[in-house]
């Protein structure tokens, strides 16, 4: 009767435990970062009334025969299953998801929580709830780089300033246009060239002096002088010798498929001089009648080789004027004109001292076969003109030429060691060699360059970069800010070499940008956050992110042999093993959400049906208690 009442009572004891257990878990189903528990039963001691033994000879085997003494508590386990995350926009109100715990220091003490409601004490210090100090480490070493890492008390120092950053590097990234041209050509001297205007860009956009030596003679007119007969514009032909005008004939470019014939009309023996200049003037396209020193004088209009460009006069039937007037052979020959030997050669030297020699070409007018053009200067797009006749240009009297630079700028506002800012203004411009562009930083006042601040960019053929130099051997570009701030010393970004990460060369427009430069002034920390890794990373008024500090979180091979000391702390055990701390992304797999907390994971639904099963559970082992006190009290009740 005894065992059956000590194992009755054993069952209430831990039915009440099991309600102990739920009780505390439904009071804590507000309490941030808890995690619920759980009860575990185990059974008890038992009496062997019969030893069992197997099988043998004619007889089977028997079992043993026990009888138990009730229930124990087997084990109090804690649930560690992630709880909600809920946001309350408080900036230090830290929730973390995955596995670990944050460490908070009280007195000598280290302990691990998941509650997360921090803030930040008087002192600059964050704090737990219960003024616990948060540890992790400050600024300046890489926990991830140490084994054992020593904890600190995270401060945030919130009247911090950061001290000005002189820039020590510039980086670009963008396009330099190459077929951009921005070469406008001028006349810079003419020399003995004849040239009188020059307009149009270099198509190649390429900058600097275009030395033109021109050799040769231009083409010239077919001209000849008839006789001299003293006579003047108001002499008849009559008085001259002339009986006839009939079959006057002016034939021009005879022997050529332009020849074309005028029978000169209009005249007769009392017709002046004047006379017959006007009507050959007016009759005969393409050639021009002068009279002078008693003679006329015959030129054909176009310049040319006398055997394609010439003038011939005869006289038909009864008719004498050519006879008298210009041969007296009756066939008057014009055809000594000559053809250009003219020849352009351009010398040319870009802004960085390239030499370029080539051929240019040259253009007649329509009107007089005189060369009166020169084009290809800069691969086309200019035109040199000569309105009266190209002429020969050599030496001290060459043509020279001017274009300007295809240029682009960009500019990005640097610092120097008190925080100053300065313009540094970087020039891109085409040069002579291909896929070749130089640069140059320039500084504006009161800041001036002290050297390399030149240099060339050049590029692969498919626009990728091939190579960024500095002239004069050097390996960065300096400057001198004035103001008593220190010579500051910058080295260009372009990128990597053979890629398109930097700057790079095509056909598309020009969006060369210095894009990042690494130097600030001096600045007031205005706001602080905390990335997911646990970094709390102050913003400076000057732009500057800085990480203060790192939030550490422990694990633990075996969490549930952490010891519960209240205020959802928790202290490390022989049984959970040592801690092992780092950041909570990068050690731990987890992270932290800044400006939320992780609510208890108590579910309420589990907990009322653990709680009716364990009144459920008392009930009946109080029945067994009752029954046994009965059977005792029958018992007692024989001896009457």
């Amino acid at each position: 009767m005894l065992t059956s009442l000590n194992s009755g009572v054993s069952g209430m004891l831990n039915h009440q435990r099991k309600l102990d257990v739920t009780g505390n878990n439904i009071a804590n189903v507000n309490t941030i970062g808890y995690k619920s528990s759980r009860i575990t039963f185990a059974d008890s001691l038992y009496s062997t009334l019969k030893v069992g033994r197997g099988p043998r000879d004619n007889y089977g085997g028997v079992n043993s025969v026990q009888l138990g003494f009730g229930a124990k508590v087997s084990t109090v386990d804690r649930d560690y299953s992630q709880g909600a995350i809920n946001t309350t926009g408080f900036q230090t109100d830290l929730a973390l998801q995955g596995s670990g715990f944050f460490i908070v220091r009280d007195g000598s003490e280290t302990y691990y929580t998941r509650a997360g409601n921090f803030t930040v004490d008087a002192e600059g210090n964050m704090v737990a709830a219960n003024g616990a100090l948060v540890q992790g480490r400050m600024s300046g070493v890489d926990a991830n780089e140490e084994t054992h890492i020593a904890l600190e008390d995270i401060s945030l120092p919130l009247e911090m300033k950061i001290e000005p950053q002189a820039t020590e590097e510039v980086r670009f990234y963008s396009n330099l246009n190459a077929n951009a041209t921005l070469s406008t050509a001028s006349l810079n001297e003419a020399g003995t060239s004849g040239v009188t205007s020059v307009n149009g860009t270099a198509a190649d956009g390429v900058g600097g002096t275009h030395t033109i030596e021109i050799s040769g003679t231009n083409a010239t007119n077919s001209t000849n002088t008839g006789i001299n007969t003293g006579g003047i514009v108001t002499d008849t032909l009559a008085s001259l010798g002339v009986t006839d005008t009939d079959g006057f004939q002016v034939t021009l470019d005879q022997g050529t498929s332009r020849e074309v014939t005028y029978n000169i009309a209009g005249l007769t023996a009392d017709s002046t001089v004047g006379d017959l200049v006007e009507a050959l003037n007016g009759q005969v396209n393409g050639a021009t009648f002068e009279l002078s020193g008693g003679a006329i004088t015959v030129t054909r209009d176009y310049a040319g080789v006398g055997t394609d460009y010439n003038v011939t006069l005869t006289d038909g039937g009864t008719g004498n004027i050519t006879a008298t007037m210009f041969d007296a052979g009756g066939t008057f020959q014009v055809n000594n004109g000559t053809a250009s030997t003219l020849v352009a050669t351009d010398t040319f030297v870009d802004n960085l001292g390239n030499t370029v020699v080539s051929d240019l070409n040259l253009s007649a007018d329509e009107d007089t076969g005189l060369i009166t053009q020169i084009t290809g200067l800069g691969d086309g797009g200019v035109t040199i003109n000569a309105e009266n006749g190209l002429q020969a240009a050599t030496g001290a009297d060459a043509l020279v030429i001017d274009t300007a630079d295809t240029d682009h700028f960009t500019s990005i506002l640097v610092y120097d060691s008190l925080g100053n800012t300065h313009t540094l203004k970087m020039r891109f411009a085409k040069t002579a060699e291909d896929n070749t562009w130089a640069w140059e930083a320039q500084m504006t006042e009161p800041a001036e360059a002290a050297g390399g601040n030149t240099g060339l960019v050049s590029f692969n053929e498919d626009g990728s970069l091939a190579n960024f130099t500095y002239d004069n051997d050097a390996d960065h570009f300096e400057f001198i800010p004035g103001g008593g701030a220190d010579r500051v010393h910058i080295t260009f970004d372009p990128g990597e070499y053979g890629t398109y990460n930097g700057i790079t060369q095509s056909t598309a427009p020009f969006s060369t940008a210095a894009v990042e430069q690494d130097g600030y002034g001096m600045g007031i920390l205005e706001n602080i956050l905390i990335d997911q890794n646990g970094k709390i990373i102050g913003n400076f008024t000057n732009g500057v992110n800085e990480t203060l500090a790192e939030i550490m979180i422990a694990d633990f091979n075996n969490a549930r042999g952490l010891q519960a000391v209240g205020n959802n702390m928790f202290r490390g055990t022989e049984s959970s093993g040592a801690a092992v701390i780092g950041l909570a992304q990068d050690t731990h797999g987890a992270q932290i959400e800044s400006g939320a907390l992780e609510l208890s994971n108590v579910d309420l639904v589990k907990e009322f049906t653990e709680m009716i099963t364990a009144q459920r559970g008392f009930q009946s082992n109080a029945r067994v208690v009752t029954v046994s006190d009965q059977i005792l009290a029958e018992a007692t009740n024989l001896k009457r």
